[in-house]
């Protein structure tokens, strides 16, 4: 259970991207790794499907991943890696300055997990997925929460990120804003926390960032995470 526990933690990051969604839509993608060569990577894309409003849409959003992790098995780490999609359909909101988001729909996976003096053991598994967002933006930087449940093992996640804007160029290419990344994970089974900082950079319509920290967990205790998050409104 603890190995499956690794995979919710990362299958929650696949739809995290910004929470505003742009008149023709948005693509994200992003990669992690920790300090044990576990990773995890995914695409995706959301795209306005009816204008409800002038502050109500509905979106669809499609997005895949693949990840590589490890466990314990009589006291040997073997290897496995996983691969999913999440179609879903969601409704985003404004007021003011916040947007509220809601999401959900059914997660698709293939699990191969290696076992010892035997074949791996493949595994197709369907499930339902459901997330809600809330960003809070203005001039300077902005404040978003995410929380997200899969219904596979019960597992929840969630996650704060602030960020502010330090460097403005009158002329050039770009800014740069800093912050920090506040995250909770786990079910019955498995815990763990992340936290670090970020740092972001917008040239043009690409929002580039960088995050990294500290990272703990009840099944492989403490140690480092990095990765990186590309955001592309179109």
């Amino acid at each position: 259970m603890r190995a499956r526990a690794i995979i919710f933690a990362a299958t929650t990051l696949i739809v995290t991207g910004h929470s505003t969604l742009s008149p023709a839509g948005d693509l994200f993608t992003g990669f992690q790794m920790d300090g044990r060569g576990q990773y995890f990577s995914y695409l995706g894309a959301r795209l306005p499907a009816v204008q409800l409003s002038g502050t109500t849409t509905i979106f669809v959003q499609a997005t895949s991943a693949a990840l590589g992790y490890s466990s314990r098995s009589a006291g040997q780490l073997v290897d496995s890696n996983g691969q999913f999609i999440v179609p879903s359909l969601g409704l985003s909101r404004s007021f003011g300055r916040w947007t509220v988001v809601a999401l959900g729909g059914p997660q698709l996976r293939r699990l191969e997990e290696e076992r010892l003096n035997a074949s791996p053991r493949i595994d197709h598994q369907v499930g339902a997925y459901g997330q809600v967002e809330a960003l809070y933006w203005y001039e300077r930087g902005s404040l978003q929460a995410i929380g997200s449940y899969a219904d596979l093992d019960n597992y929840f996640w969630g996650r704060l990120r602030g960020k502010l804007s330090v460097l403005k160029f009158d002329q050039g290419c770009c800014s740069l804003l800093v912050g920090w990344d506040v995250a909770g994970m786990g079910n019955a089974d498995f815990r763990a926390v992340q936290t670090g900082p970020v740092i972001e950079v917008p040239i043009g319509k690409v929002f580039l960032l960088a995050k990294g920290g500290y990272e703990y967990s009840n099944s492989f205790h403490s140690g480092g995470y990095g990765g990186a998050e590309l955001y592309v409104p179109f």
